[in-house]
């Protein structure tokens, strides 16, 4: 069925982007998708886009949208946004975590068919309509790659659900603002966002010149959370010391023998 053409695009065109809207039309963002029955702003490929301008737009929001592409366009696709992106220009993410859903569905509660059929739903998508199917997944560490690999840097992280990466990424060279820089330094290294605690006590010491960049980044590789996960399986992390692994110290603690080092260099 050939689809009915698209309206002329607004005149200016706005300076966000709404990628793979559905039904989710936002004011001031330019609405794209390739069902024209969600009613767009333009009906296309969001992972191809050559009638849009390069560095034209402040923002892209891409939400529950990745997932559903073949997994040869999870790269190409965050290209493209980064090409119409102006620098400094900001992609929202959001797409499933793997290892989120995993661990859902290992737990007693979901156990039951009945219960274990509203995980599989949120692993492989509705099937409502052609299109809407989970063709792909990430980690943290996958979804981190893509995005650098297209020139954005994490700035922003957090788990919606137990299940859901929410992520902003920016379009620079270096992250600028430090608490972007410990967002980026946490899903990088660790494999997911950043607590509290962390960002708090990080966060002074850069503020203070305590410690700089490099050091927060080998105080994290170092940690016990990073020589845990290099020898066993992350859903293992939060039950080590009931299973008789290698105890995981309370981050509270373990951030304090760190900052406690980082001030004694001064």
């Amino acid at each position: 069925m050939i689809e009915p053409a698209t309206p002329p695009l607004p005149d200016p065109l706005p300076r966000k982007i709404n990628v793979g809207c559905g039904h989710d039309r936002r004011d001031g963002y330019l609405n794209i998708d390739f069902h024209s029955v969600h009613r767009p702003d333009l009906v296309a490929d969001v992972t191809a886009l050559p009638m849009l301008p390069s560095a034209s737009f402040d923002e892209i929001l891409a939400q529950d949208v990745l997932e559903h592409f073949e997994r040869a366009k999870t790269a190409p696709a965050p290209r493209e946004w980064a090409r119409l992106l102006v620098p400094g220009g900001i992609l929202h993410v959001r797409v499933p975590s793997l290892f989120g859903m995993f661990e859902l569905l290992a737990q007693p509660h979901y156990r039951e068919p009945a219960k274990a059929e509203e995980i599989i739903h949120l692993m492989y998508g509705t099937h409502a309509y052609n299109g809407d199917y989970h063709l792909a997944g990430f980690t943290a560490k996958t979804l981190d790659d893509h995005l650098r690999r297209a020139g954005l840097l994490v700035c922003e992280a957090s788990i919606l659900h137990g299940w859901l990466f929410d992520v902003r990424a920016r379009k620079v060279e270096r992250l600028a603002n430090d608490a972007e820089f410990l967002h980026s330094a946490y899903f990088s290294i660790l494999g997911r966002p950043a607590d509290p605690g962390g960002l708090d006590r990080f966060g002074s010491l850069l503020a203070d010149g305590g410690a700089d960049r490099d050091a927060v980044e080998r105080a994290l590789r170092r940690s016990d959370e990073a020589i845990f996960l290099a020898s066993n399986p992350a859903y293992l992390l939060p039950h080590a010391a009931r299973l008789g692994l290698p105890s995981r110290v309370p981050w509270t603690q373990r951030l304090r023998s760190v900052v406690t080092a980082l001030r004694n260099r001064r």
